[in-house]
């Protein structure tokens, strides 16, 4: 089940409740600067901080690839401290995602 354009609405409407629906009741993210894995509702607060703030916004967003398994999602994200090539990986169950984990690259300037 295809879930990128959903997903994609979810975050540009910045609506934290909305984009928790596509993640599995057992889902974990792992952040891949440190290896850490939080669950759901650690996730939500955490991510929820972030779709608050105006300064970071999303371009570029594109599905590199998805099937039943996996979606891959690329985009160029600006925070705070700069912008950033964002990759995201989620590993899908029974149509939601159940595992994820980002990878990010400094861009210039």
């Amino acid at each position: 089940m295809a879930i990128f354009e959903k997903f994609n609405e979810a975050w540009e409407s910045r609506n934290i409740d909305k984009l928790t629906e596509f993640f599995h009741p057992d889902w974990e993210f792992q952040f891949h600067s440190t290896g850490k894995v939080i669950k759901l509702e650690e996730w939500k607060e955490f991510f929820g901080k972030i779709l608050e703030n105006p300064d970071v916004k999303r371009d570029n967003v594109r599905c590199i690839y998805e099937n039943e398994d996996i979606i891959v999602i690329h985009s160029i994200t600006t925070f705070p401290n700069g912008r950033d090539a964002v990759m995201y990986v989620g590993l899908k169950r029974d149509g939601k995602i159940y595992r994820s984990e980002t990878g990010s690259t400094p861009l210039p300037d």
